[in-house]
């Protein structure tokens, strides 16, 4: 039985029951609506934080994994005489990273191993599959880490919002942007990419969102995805979620679809309507 326990945080989401499937650990950020903090995941499930997020006029935000969480997380494991695999979301994004290395430097342990996934969301959350999917297989912690590092490039997602408000009212983007945006019916596309949010264009009208997602997937994965998983993300917005995985069966015909609640890190900044796409073309 391999003895790697795999740990991960809240800014990379995966699809449902997946965590319970492999066994991971959740480590939480803390979501912070007004003087209120919610333990993402724990003190607030998605439907809960979407329907905050709807109510409040102000945007939400978020805060880092603590230190000692992760000082306690780590020793726990370490004690039940396991490898600890630690999978960061992008270091690029936030301090999260850092606070796990601070952690595993004062531990001072050979037996913990901290990988930056440089993404967030799915982008993450599909790392982490991969490494449960290696741990599951019985491939020794050296050659899960050195799979995961080449496979970091080769996860693509891209997503976009309905409304521009959350976009501004997070700082994002300006205030005039927003207003322009908003009157030309402007949608952003956008991509996780070197460990951040990027645009990388912008469609007029919201029927123009799944097809020009589906086509930038396209444009990096190829055209055959007979031998690929694609996983399609939402916010609250069920309806339009559904008729974007019948497009994505429709158009690129994968070997699996899987579906995934966008959650708290990325929808606190692009709000509600959010959707989003993603592939690992290994």
């Amino acid at each position: 039985m391999n003895n790697i326990k795999i740990v991960y945080d809240t800014m990379n989401d995966l699809p449902e029951n997946m965590k319970d499937k492999y066994d991971i650990d959740m480590l939480p950020t803390t979501i912070i609506f007004q003087s209120e903090e919610y333990k993402a995941g724990v003190d607030i499930d998605n439907d809960e934080f979407y329907k905050l997020l709807r109510e409040n006029k102000e945007v939400p935000t978020t805060s880092q994994v603590t230190y000692m969480t992760f000082k306690e997380t780590f020793e726990k494991y370490l004690n039940e005489g396991k490898k600890v695999l630690y999978m960061a979301g992008s270091s690029a994004g936030s301090g999260t990273y850092q606070s796990a290395m601070l952690a595993k430097n004062d531990i001072e342990s050979d037996d913990i191993y901290i990988v930056d996934t440089y993404s967030f969301s799915i982008g993450g959350g599909l790392l982490v599959l991969e490494a449960a999917k290696m741990v599951e297989e019985g491939l020794d912690i050296d050659t899960i880490i050195k799979k995961l590092e080449e496979y970091k490039d080769k996860v693509q997602v891209y997503f976009s919002v309905d409304s521009l408000d959350y976009l501004y009212k997070g700082g994002r983007i300006s205030g005039a942007k927003a207003v322009v945006g908003t009157l030309l019916n402007i949608k952003p596309i956008l991509k996780i990419e070197d460990g951040l949010v990027k645009q990388k264009t912008q469609v007029r009208g919201s029927k123009k969102i799944i097809p020009t997602l589906i086509e930038k997937l396209k444009e990096e994965v190829g055209n055959d995805f007979s031998d690929k998983d694609v996983y399609v993300g939402y916010g609250d917005d069920l309806e339009n979620h559904e008729k974007f995985v019948e497009k994505v069966k429709e158009e690129l015909s994968p070997k699996n679809v899987y579906t995934f609640r966008i959650g708290s890190c990325v929808a606190c900044h692009s709000g509600p309507t959010v959707i989003g796409i993603a592939c690992l073309n290994k």
